[in-house]
């Protein structure tokens, strides 16, 4: 990284925040306006997270983007089958603008990004709101949140906890409630709890609502996809659906011209692409462009 990015982070951490982690990897504006960018330029450096933002670092500047400032993530939409397959991209929206980040170490970045703009964040919760398909009489209580690798942990005031294990979520989805006079929104997770599926209901503060909605669908996601696609095959697809030529590719996602052969076989035995010529002419297909332009739509 050049001296010039270290002055930059210099001047984007200021005393009343707190460095969380300092990763390195690439990013780019895949949205601008509320218009897709024709041809998508990644750029790459350092991915800071603080406690307030995140700071993206780069040779020819900076962008810090304020937690306050992100009105959508990955995943708040409802899930296509292989969308999990592009987990490793951190979507990220600014209003009418879409930042794509990915992290080079992706899952542990992923972890703390959650825990920071979630652990113990003070939520209301109904545990269990539904339990074997019966709706319970349980009240609203006041919950802290507990972020975890593979869980999230609900503590309910008096010591009661109700453990979300990602594997074991099979539906999230947003809805209206009544809470004490006023309407509030829920997430209601539904969940396998002693072998017996149970809907927990958690009301978040707006302030952390677009963190919690995205921690969860992503977790159901992942645990409903039936398609793992490799880190190569994730960049080749998301190369071609924003523009890149396919003999391009290879210069693109720094990969030799047989491996990309081989991602583009991959591809096509997975129904993603369909080859217009043989070897390196290929297209997406209408099957691809919906798993690639959702990546980047939510």
């Amino acid at each position: 990284m050049s001296s010039k990015a270290d002055r930059a982070e210099t001047r984007a951490i200021n005393q009343t925040e707190n460095k969380i982690s300092d990763t390195t990897g690439k990013f780019t504006v895949a949205v601008k306006n509320g218009t897709q960018v024709d041809q998508v330029s990644w750029l790459e450096g350092r991915i800071i997270l603080s406690d307030q933002r995140l700071i993206l670092l780069g040779d020819s500047g900076q962008l810090a983007i304020d937690f306050s400032d992100i009105t959508g993530l990955s995943g708040q939409k409802q899930p296509d089958r292989s969308l999990a397959a592009l987990s490793d991209y951190m979507r990220v929206e600014l209003g009418s603008d879409v930042v794509i980040i990915v992290p080079e170490r992706y899952e542990s970045f992923r972890e703390r990004f959650f825990t920071t703009t979630l652990e113990g964040e003070t939520v209301r919760c109904k545990h269990p709101a539904v339990s074997g398909g019966v709706v319970q009489t349980a009240n609203w209580e006041t919950a802290r949140l507990g972020i975890n690798a593979n869980h999230v942990v609900v503590t309910l005031n008096d010591g009661t906890q109700a453990t979300l294990e990602f594997e074991e979520l099979s539906d999230t989805a947003v809805t209206k409630q009544t809470i004490n006079g006023a309407e509030r929104t829920v997430i209601n997770v539904s969940h396998l709890s002693d072998k017996t599926m149970v809907e927990t209901h958690i009301a978040v503060p707006q302030r952390a609502r677009v963190f919690a909605q995205s921690l969860f669908k992503q977790a159901e996601r992942r645990s409903q996809t039936d398609i793992e696609l490799t880190r190569t095959e994730q960049e080749v697809l998301l190369a071609l659906h924003t523009g890149v030529r396919p003999f391009d590719i290879p210069s693109f996602v720094g990969s030799d011209v047989t491996t990309i052969e081989e991602t583009f076989d991959q591809l096509i035995e997975y129904g993603i692409i369909d080859r217009v010529r043989m070897r390196q002419e290929v297209e997406l297909n209408a099957s691809g462009r919906n798993i690639a332009a959702n990546a980047l739509d939510g």
